[in-house]
């Protein structure tokens, strides 16, 4: 009997991972080292999340409101580069032109950087993972290992992205997202700081730093405050990567 409950959790189907994730984490990744082929466990989030983003991609390129939304938000950005002199006026004007012209190549253009995007996040996320639980939590395992392990995790950012997309649909904003940037939606000024940085305070976002937390605990054998508390030190370090480097 003793042996059946140790070996169960190896053999736990993909869709009971699933469910544990959201429902106990801790669970989700019992046996995940000891698995023979751990592909499934982050190839199937993926070709999901990817599958779901290019999606979201079509439904914005065919309505008028969102598309304006991001084509206004990149006029913003575009602006402020011919201000600080990184590019001409017209410049700026031809790449915004373009952007209103470009009709269902919007939605491909889309698509691919969804591709591109979200695999990056994958592997490179994996890989800053692996270094953390390597080197500065003690851990034995693999790179495919972690990739597993954030596969597995993802699910929780797979249910906000389709949550996030029904609220961009339904509220008719590319700010309806589940943060507390819904706190000032009515008047949401992407340029003002501290409208952006209440939307980077993102329930989903955190609700999967906790589990990648757990995931983090388990694969290290620290105790999950530890785990939890390099997960949020990340995802804190992301944004502020994001803010000053890449001005999202």
């Amino acid at each position: 009997m003793e042996e059946q409950q140790q070996t169960a959790p190896e053999t736990q189907s993909l869709g009971s991972r699933i469910m544990n994730v959201f429902s106990s984490p801790g669970e989700a990744f019992d046996g995940i080292t000891t698995l023979e082929s751990k592909t499934s466990l982050w190839l199937v989030p993926l070709l999901v999340a990817i599958l779901i983003a290019t999606a979201l991609s079509f439904v914005i390129s065919s309505n008028e409101s969102l598309r304006g939304q991001i084509i206004e938000m990149q006029r913003t950005a575009m602006q402020e580069q011919v201000d600080k002199g990184n590019m001409t006026q017209a410049q700026a004007d031809l790449q915004i032109g373009q952007m209103e012209r470009a009709g269902t190549l919007f939605a491909v253009f889309g698509a691919i950087f969804a591709v591109v995007g979200l695999s990056l996040m994958y592997f490179l996320g994996t890989l800053v993972l692996w270094l953390v639980g390597r080197f500065a939590m003690g851990g034995a395992h693999g790179y495919s290992t972690y990739l597993a392990m954030y596969g597995t995790a993802s699910w929780i950012a797979i249910l906000g992205s389709v949550i996030t997309a029904l609220m961009m649909v339904g509220m008719n904003s590319m700010f309806a997202t589940p943060s507390a940037g819904l706190a000032v939606l009515g008047e949401y000024d992407f340029a003002n700081s501290t409208h952006k940085l209440l939307s980077k305070i993102e329930l989903f976002s955190l609700w999967e730093a906790v589990v990648v937390g757990i995931g983090l605990s388990k694969l290290t054998g620290k105790s999950s405050s530890v785990g939890i508390a390099a997960a949020f030190g990340l995802l804190i370090v992301w944004h502020v990567f994001s803010w000053f480097v890449l001005g999202r």
